[in-house]
């Protein structure tokens, strides 16, 4: 599991609170039919988190993710408002 340190969060959970890990919308075949109509939270946060910081070391593994991540490669949850994260594999 990785976790990235000071990226601005305007959403807080409470102290120690975690998200389940998904995956990207299109990697859950329940909804192959119905996929426009869903908007995938963790896509839209991990784009604004991109937008967002200002350091591009972090920049840079935020899109890294974000391609991961709609890729099916890793799976996201949140934790204290923050993307944590861990490899997929398929078998």
């Amino acid at each position: 599991m990785t976790t990235i340190a000071n990226v601005p969060s305007s959403i807080s959970m409470k102290s120690g609170e975690c998200t389940e890990f998904q995956l990207h919308k299109s990697q859950q075949t329940i909804f192959n039919n119905v996929l426009k109509n869903i908007r995938d939270y963790s896509e839209y946060r991990l784009i604004r988190y991109v937008d967002k910081t200002t350091d591009q070391q972090q920049k840079l593994i935020l899109i890294a993710l974000l391609h991961d991540y709609k890729a099916g490669h890793v799976a996201v949850a949140w934790k204290r408002g923050q993307p944590i994260w861990i490899k997929v594999t398929k078998g």
